[in-house]
């Protein structure tokens, strides 16, 4: 899109939440550009801007890479040369938020620091996502998602792990990043927000202290006899007597030792041991069956419902209520976005 970038019309409703933000993304990979795509999802408008080489999600994870940058308008730019400088500060003047990825100190050396672009827009919102934060001695450390689930305590013991799986810590800093910005956004005044993943991993890690390393009685993976892995999910104690129902423990559904969830945990690994055995009698029909006519959070590990993306489509409002009366929820709007609109890279 050549070297005189220049803002985009908007594409979203004129009703959108966030309609006639203008966001400035210079961050790859996936924690930057999946707060600002959540900010496309509520209506602003995204411009992309990346490296000559391009974004390294790029390379690394194609289809990631265009999940989390639809609806954005991508432009390349050298900010090691004067004429690219210029070409983001005149984007800048025009601009409500500004996010980067770049570890501290980066951007001061390619001129789109915070002070700098402040000279060009006064009440920019600027944030900045990085691993550790701006300051501290690990602020300019490399690190990725699974060091710093690592680091908050959030890996069982010994684990062995080859897989990245889902990047909660990325994503939660991402969605951090969004409420925050939209937050400053409203007040009007601009400002620096420092986002940190390591922040955002210690305090998602510490909701639940105890659910990495305590065993859970009723809550996790189990076989059927068949051979199929299925998800059980089962806390409260309502659950834990229409289970008892659906199984044949009569024993347990009237035993009062194990009559709250406190009590079953004391007792986790011998609820543990028959309800593998139960389950291991049982095809996974069979289960199936019993869950539905029990009312229970049991499901096949590897199924994909076909009418998953029905039912997160189809919520269009408020039963009884105008569309325009309900807020638009990111996570349900994201596929609605225009697919990746920035050029291939050169």
């Amino acid at each position: 899109m050549g070297l005189s970038p220049t803002w985009p019309k908007p594409t979203s409703s004129p009703d959108a939440p966030l309609h006639g933000m203008r966001v400035l993304d210079l961050s790859q990979q996936l924690p930057g550009p999946y707060a600002t795509q959540l900010l496309a999802a509520l209506g602003a408008t995204v411009v992309k801007i990346e490296p000559p080489q391009g974004d390294a999600a790029r390379h690394l994870d194609p289809k990631m890479f265009a999940n989390v940058n639809a609806g954005k308008v991508t432009y390349f730019l050298n900010l090691k040369e004067d004429h690219s400088k210029l070409a983001l500060y005149s984007l800048i003047a025009g601009a409500d938020v500004f996010v980067e990825g770049y570890r501290p100190g980066v951007t001061r050396r390619l001129g789109c620091d915070y002070v700098t672009l402040t000279k060009y827009k006064a009440n920019i919102v600027y944030c900045s996502i990085s691993g550790f934060g701006q300051e501290g001695p690990r602020a300019t450390r490399p690190t990725h998602d699974i060091s710093l689930q690592a680091i908050a305590g959030a890996l069982p013991p010994g684990a062995q792990l080859d897989r990245i799986g889902v990047p909660w810590v990325d994503l939660a800093t991402a969605t951090t990043a969004a409420l925050t910005i939209v937050a400053a956004y409203h007040r009007g005044a601009g400002g620096y927000i420092d986002s940190s993943m390591l922040d955002s991993a210690i305090a998602w890690a510490g909701i639940k202290p105890d659910a990495v390393t305590s065993l859970e009685p009723t809550y996790g993976t189990v076989v059927t006899l068949d051979g199929i892995t299925m998800i059980i999910a089962i806390l409260e104690d309502t659950m834990w007597m229409r289970l008892c129902q659906a199984v044949g423990w009569s024993d347990w559904k009237h035993d009062e030792a194990l009559e709250k969830y406190s009590d079953r945990r004391r007792h986790a690994q011998t609820i543990r041991h028959r309800l593998d055995q139960t389950i291991g009698g049982l095809t996974a029909h069979e289960l199936v069956e019993l869950a539905i006519t029990h009312d229970l959070p049991i499901e096949r590990f590897d199924e994909e419902l076909p009418d998953a993306m029905e039912q997160r489509e189809g919520r269009s409002g408020a039963p009884g209520h105008p569309p325009h009366s309900t807020i638009p929820i990111p996570a349900a709007w994201q596929s609605r976005l225009t697919p990746f609109l920035g050029k291939p890279h050169p």
